[in-house]
């Protein structure tokens, strides 16, 4: 019998718009040597997770951090099931979590991998925070910025980089692009580029606002989609405040849509320029989207964002200009565009490929099962 691999996450339930949840759907639908077990609500359970084992723990899908109440029968399943040989968390990391995943560990000696969901607010004193055998992150930048904020001496956790799975995507079709537009009020043919991005934690959402203005100039008919999620209760402020300085007839503001998909499909290209990545994965699933959608993607040349180089183009945080003649190049070099759709699919083709990461992962579960069961026998 395959060994179990219990996935300790938020609820694996759509909908799929977040990071975490995406990358325990994609790497438990694709391991091959251990069999998968992720934690759900009782609704049913989404068809592409029928074959997975699955353990109602939540009441609800939740917000962006479960409730007291979901962590303590999270605590409480951890506690007393047994059919799990392995634990995989899932998590941003906190000191709650850690402090509660330590105290499981100390009663029930079991291998664990803890993946880094997303980043800490800040590295200094990262050590407390960090539980598993197996650490890994998802992008180089975080590995290095964790290894600097270890001490010097004591043991330290072993750290790999393992960048977040794309599964297969479904092309949106012709008619569901056509329909996002004409919802959007957008017209057939005009430039479109997303954002999909925060509007309080980064600049990312003010630089690009700073890009409407001349980009417009260049190119008139373009439109601009700020794609953001309101999180926190500041940020219809942030979007107001946004929406206040920018021509309306040049931009859209949406929050969360069941299109999503077809947005990204439609676009002419996909603008990041995010500067700081709390609270979302290190590589945000929507890039890896556009890119196989075969949408280009401009993304800020400087942290976790680093390891999209070779398959977006990578822009500085000081050459607003830069990002405006970018934008202007591909609308008007088809070539240039042609080019930078067919890098972008190569490099995720390369790299985040759902069966090479889960892959990656069983490595590291069968290290630590035999190594358990030598210890064991010795």
């Amino acid at each position: 019998m395959q060994p179990r691999v219990l996935f300790v996450s938020k609820p694996v339930v759509p909908p799929w718009t977040d990071g975490s949840k995406c990358l325990v759907r994609d790497i438990a639908t694709h391991l091959t040597q251990h069999r998968a077990v992720i934690m759900t609500t009782a609704d049913p359970v989404d068809p592409r997770l029928a074959q997975l084992e699955t353990a109602a723990i939540y009441k609800t899908a939740g917000g962006f951090a479960p409730a007291l109440r979901d962590n303590a029968r999270v605590a409480a399943h951890l506690l007393f099931e047994r059919s799990a040989a392995l634990w995989n968390f899932v998590m941003a990391p906190s000191p709650r979590t850690s402090q509660v995943a330590r105290f499981l560990r100390a009663l029930r000696p079991i291998p664990v991998v803890q993946t880094i969901a997303s980043r800490p607010r800040k590295f200094e004193g990262v050590a407390s925070l960090l539980f598993g055998d197996v650490v890994v992150a998802q992008s180089e930048w975080t590995r290095a910025a964790i290894v600097a904020a270890l001490p010097a001496t004591g043991r330290a956790p072993e750290l790999q980089v393992i960048p977040p799975p794309l599964a297969a995507v479904a092309q949106p079709s012709a008619a569901e692009i056509t329909a996002l537009r004409k919802r959007l009020e957008i017209a057939d043919g005009a430039p479109l580029f997303v954002y999909p991005g925060d509007l309080e934690v980064s600049q990312g959402a003010r630089f690009c606002a700073a890009l409407v203005e001349p980009l417009v100039r260049a190119i008139p008919d373009a439109v601009v989609v700020f794609a953001c999620r309101e999180k926190t209760p500041h940020a219809r402020a942030a979007r107001e405040q946004l929406q206040s300085q920018l021509n309306a007839a040049s931009v859209r503001f949406v929050a969360q849509i069941p299109d999503f998909a077809a947005l990204l499909a439609a676009a002419t290209a996909v603008l990041f320029p995010v500067d700081d990545l709390y609270g979302k994965v290190d590589l945000p699933i929507a890039l890896l989207e556009a890119l196989a959608y075969g949408i280009p993607v401009l993304a800020l040349e400087q942290g976790p964002l680093l390891d999209l180089r070779g398959g977006a183009e990578l822009l500085g945080p000081d050459d607003p200009s830069g990002w405006v003649a970018a934008c202007v190049q591909l609308v008007t070099d088809p070539g240039r565009r042609h080019e930078a759709s067919e890098k972008g699919r190569a490099y995720l083709g390369s790299r985040h490929g759902a069966g090479a990461v889960a892959a990656a992962y069983e490595r590291i579960y069968a290290g630590l099962l035999s190594a358990r069961h030598n210890s064991r026998s010795s």
